[in-house]
């Protein structure tokens, strides 16, 4: 087999916006607090239901704070090799990858799905910041080479 190098394999990239999800979860977490100071407020109190409702509470906070530090994480690089992909530290086999996912148009988020796995995994889905086009053209290619199906579908994020 005739090795094929890339000539510019090496893109910054950078995962995708949350701040849609940050409010949200902003949104649902002023409900729940004031859902906590009505229970308190209660003179005849269910505190197993005080107790009860503090478990979604604090996974709310536990996933905003960790979407927020998410934000502020700064561009990885994407290093596209001929038999694998190097991103942020971690290299991904061609033979692990079952389907390259682009999701939108304006701004196109890309999501790679690794064989073992029913969702893409939040290490594996960014966006190109520099060089767009010549980024995915160069991903497809890539994908084409090693036989991996790249299309555009919507996708769900772990």
């Amino acid at each position: 087999m005739q090795q094929i190098t890339f000539p510019n394999s090496k893109f910054k990239i950078r995962y995708p916006s949350v701040i849609v999800p940050i409010i949200s979860f902003s949104i649902m977490l002023i409900l729940h607090i004031r859902l906590l100071v009505i229970l308190m407020k209660n003179d005849n109190i269910s505190w197993s239901l005080f107790y009860i409702e503090c478990i979604p509470l604090l996974i709310l906070v536990i996933w905003l704070t960790l979407m927020i530090f998410r934000a502020f994480i700064k561009p990885a690089v994407l290093h596209i090799n001929p038999e694998s992909l190097f991103i942020n530290g971690r290299t991904i086999e061609a033979k692990q990858i079952k389907i390259v996912m682009v999701m939108g148009y304006f701004k196109p988020i890309l999501g790679i799905k690794p064989t073992n796995k029913k969702n893409v995994p939040t290490h594996l889905c960014f966006r190109f910041m520099e060089e767009e086009d010549k980024g995915m053209k160069e991903l497809k290619s890539w994908a084409e080479l090693n036989q991996i199906p790249f299309v555009h579908k919507r996708f769900g994020r772990l």
